[in-house]
């Protein structure tokens, strides 16, 4: 009787220790933060919320300040299996390119279009606060590209 029970504990320690693989599209759901891109040698800072269908991005190029963007955003499959990300900001510009989606866990995904990949980490803990708080928002998307100091950004997705 001794075995059983240590055979039925063990089984539940198991089965409730393994990490739930996600499906698309949840497993996007979520905060998130490039830690690499082949864009630009520049230090850039991507984070980004993807929501049910609209995300919030934060970036800051350099020594510059963040910038806070928002829009809505689409997930759709592709003919080889993997996904296509695309969106447009708030202001109804769509996004400089679509994405091929690859995910390796529920922690980490790369984003393709084209020759650029930027490969992305999830923040367990959210996005910090400092990041949020700093954040200059972006009045439209052609205002994008230059902070207020007149300097030239980048704006990912």
């Amino acid at each position: 009787m001794k075995k059983i029970l240590y055979i039925l504990a063990a089984a539940i320690c198991l089965l409730t220790s393994c990490e739930k693989e996600l499906k698309f599209p949840e497993k996007l759901y979520g905060d998130w933060f490039c830690h690499s891109t082949s864009l630009t040698s520049t230090d850039v800072y991507v984070y980004v919320t993807f929501n049910a269908d609209s995300f919030i991005l934060y970036q800051k190029i350099g020594d510059g300040a963040y910038r806070v963007y928002n829009g809505t955003y689409t997930l759709t499959p592709g003919a080889d299996g993997l996904y296509i990300l695309t969106g447009e900001y708030s202001d109804g510009t769509p996004w400089g390119a679509e994405y091929a989606v690859l995910s390796s866990s529920n922690d980490t995904m790369v984003l393709t279009a084209g020759d650029v990949t930027e490969t992305y980490t999830r923040v367990a803990d959210g996005i910090p606060a400092d990041v949020k708080n700093s954040a200059a928002p972006v009045k439209s998307a052609g205002d994008a590209g230059k902070g207020a100091d007149g300097a030239e950004g980048l704006r990912f997705l």
